[in-house]
């Protein structure tokens, strides 16, 4: 974790000054105002995921006000998709005044004015995701419609929770092997998000492209429940089943179907490997997600051509012992 600031280590009459000071290096050229000046506390966090970033701000009362000239002397790079925890939030932007809830995301394009607004005498907390607009890739004009329309957008709750997510496991995550490419997920997660709510057919390329592989990388590893089918897959990405069989359409492939048969190739790699031949043949079929014992070797036979059985003795048997040399 990077805390980048925090008022608790300061004297009262320089908290003002520093926490406006750290706003404004954390984020774009703004005029900050605090509505308790005598009683400011805040916190603000960093973690970088590549070309992205998430930024928790922890503060009481204040407001956010970002001109034309602002915008002139400091151009922003980064588009803002913003969660608050526990306050709501009052954005005005594109001419038009929203109020962002706890768990419902906002939209904030840095390269437009703005004035936003979160009031209280105890600290309000929002979990911000910047991603660079120049990667996001998306016309303006869908950018600013998009805004008022976040909430329609199929993978709402999925980003909400995705924001989430990176902010509560950042330590980890942030430092790990995989913060490169969690950056290039958040890009393509928010063109996704922007691209959906202001149109679907707009952005049905776009879903394809993000959702597909999350879907089969999800799909493999919860091979071994039983229970794994379209109901279970469309819950864990946040989209209706019906949305989910038109994106598996599109890509012209059966979801069940595929993942019959990806629970067939592991069941017959692990019948293959001679440090399973303890485990009994129903033992794998569990192990892969097949309840019924029958019904998995009905389906290895039709799909392999042999018996499981038979295809672990072709596969499991020891090669013939070589005399030793004279």
């Amino acid at each position: 974790m990077v805390m980048v600031f925090n008022t608790e280590a300061l004297h009262p009459s320089d908290r003002v000054e520093a926490t406006c000071v750290a706003m404004q290096e954390q984020s774009v050229p703004s005029t900050v105002e605090l509505e308790n000046a005598e009683q400011v506390a805040s916190r603000m966090d960093v973690w970088t995921y590549g070309d992205t970033r998430i930024f928790r701000a922890e503060m009481t009362g204040f407001r956010l006000v970002r001109t034309t000239n602002q915008i002139r002397s400091g151009p922003g790079e980064m588009l803002a998709i913003a969660v608050h925890e526990n306050r709501i939030g009052k954005q005005e932007q594109f001419g038009t005044q929203r109020f962002a809830r706890p768990n419902e995301l906002m939209l904030m394009d840095l390269n437009s004015t703005y004035d936003y607004e979160l009031k209280g005498k105890l600290p309000g907390a929002s979990r911000c995701l910047h991603v660079p607009v120049e990667a996001v890739g998306l016309p303006h004009e869908v950018i600013r419609t998009a805004a008022d329309r976040l909430a329609a957008s199929p993978i709402h709750k999925m980003v909400v929770a995705h924001i989430n997510e990176l902010t509560v496991r950042a330590d980890a995550l942030s430092v790990s092997g995989a913060a490169q490419t969690l950056g290039e997920a958040n890009i393509d997660m928010v063109r996704t998000l922007l691209a959906s709510a202001y149109d679907i057919d707009y952005a049905r390329g776009a879903m394809a492209e993000m959702l597909l592989p999350r879907i089969r990388s999800y799909v493999r590893r919860h091979l071994s429940d039983p229970r794994l089918g379209p109901a279970s897959v469309a819950a864990a990405h946040g989209i209706s089943q019906r949305h989910l069989f038109k994106l598996c359409s599109t890509a012209d492939f059966s979801l069940e179907q595929w993942i019959i048969a990806e629970r067939l190739e592991r069941a017959r790699d692990e019948l293959a490997r001679p440090d399973m031949l303890a485990l009994p043949i129903s033992a794998i079929a569990r192990r892969c997600g097949f309840a019924n014992d029958s019904h998995f070797s009905r389906r290895f036979r039709l799909m392999y051509g042999l018996s499981p059985r038979t295809w672990r003795q072709l596969n499991t048997r020891r090669p013939p012992s070589t005399p030793e040399a004279e």
